[in-house]
């Protein structure tokens, strides 16, 4: 059939249900397997933690803007056809280096470096085990070290344009953005993402205002 040939291997839709107890889950339906996967729902936990929007406005320049939507599980093809496992954030203003990344919460940095997928990205680890995931960074605001705490907030790097190769470094395959990605582990310790969407939408007015 014709959803055999065109599926994403990892597409999934993400529904919010309740039971009779009124308690919330996340239904994860895998098309292909034709599975459905139960989660509690964490984005109650999500939004008392996160503070601040991942991208920066600028105080002086109202034209280097940012836009987004709900891009969670299309299809992409870099590396085999897969889901999109976060949202990603465009800039207006289409030059690396421009526009700060913050740290949506207090966290501790697990992950850094480059990803062919990801070009550089950051990893952060909540308080609560949430991992925040912020990816195709031109450059990131200092050297770190794993295990570094980062503050709400804090600026960790600068959107940029790496990915798609395994060359480090390897810029222009895309648009200047940020990928924005929330991910937690199941009860056996299995990660899986969760849509960021409705999470932005959240913080959309909790942006920082920096001069850039």
């Amino acid at each position: 059939m014709w959803y055999r040939k065109f599926a994403v291997i990892l597409l999934f839709i993400c529904l919010v249900a309740a039971d009779s107890a009124g308690v919330q889950k996340i239904l994860q339906i895998s098309k292909e397997k034709g599975t459905v996967t139960e989660y509690k729902d964490p984005y109650h936990t999500i939004k008392k933690e996160v503070s601040y929007f991942p991208v920066a406005e600028s105080k002086w320049d109202e034209r280097k803007t940012v836009a987004y939507g709900d891009s969670f599980m299309m299809e992409r093809t870099y590396g085999g056809k897969r889901g999109h496992e976060g949202c990603d954030i465009m800039a207006s203003y289409n030059h690396r280096g421009v526009y700060p990344v913050v740290s949506v919460c207090d966290g501790t940095l697990e992950k850094i470096g480059w990803l062919p997928q990801g070009g550089w990205r950051l990893g952060i680890r909540s308080k609560t085990g949430v991992y925040y995931y912020y990816a195709h960074l031109s450059d990131y605001m200092k050297e770190y070290q794993i295990g570094e705490q980062i503050r709400a907030g804090e600026v960790i790097g600068f959107m940029g344009d790496t990915g798609y190769s395994e060359i480090e470094g390897t810029t222009g395959n895309f648009d200047v953005h940020l990928h924005f990605g929330i991910y937690l582990n199941d009860k056996n310790g299995k990660e899986y993402a969760i849509n960021p969407y409705q999470v932005l939408q959240k913080l959309e007015n909790k942006k920082r205002t920096l001069t850039f």
